[in-house]
């Protein structure tokens, strides 16, 4: 029985790079074999074409499978990823993480301190000139 196919399954099979046509006849075979559904996916697809699709996936999904988190879960780990990331490229400073992001230093301090990130208060530059002002008086 003939299966319908989605986009990115049909795209995966058609960009494999098969050493031969009977090789790709067996994989489509096998992959509507294994499908539960109406519609073949990518994860019906033999182990060896969806290895090859992750090592070519680029961005910050690659590799990714979902493992059955609940959607704030996943949404949590994205954000908190994100953050992280944006705070260890500035330097752990807010107000920098913040411009990166196109929001605003309160957003990212909160943000950071609702998943426990490290941030830094104050940037070396103005830590130095308020200590020479001190020396002064």
């Amino acid at each position: 029985m003939a299966r319908s196919w989605s986009e990115a399954a049909a795209a995966a099979l058609a960009s494999y790079p098969w050493s031969d046509d009977l090789e790709k006849a067996r994989a489509k075979e096998e992959a509507e074999l294994v499908s539960f559904g109406a519609c073949v996916e990518v994860e019906d697809l033999p182990l060896a074409v969806r290895k090859w699709l992750r090592g070519r996936a680029q961005g910050p999904l690659a590799g990714w499978i979902w493992q059955g988190e609940s959607w704030k879960e996943l949404t949590e780990g994205f954000e908190k990823a994100v953050l992280a990331q944006a705070l260890e490229r500035n330097g752990g400073f807010a107000a920098k993480a913040a411009r990166a992001l196109q929001t605003t230093p309160r957003v990212v301090s909160y943000k950071a301190r609702k998943y426990g990130l490290p941030i830094r208060k104050q940037s070396p530059r103005e830590a130095k000139v308020s200590s020479n002002i001190d020396n002064i008086t």
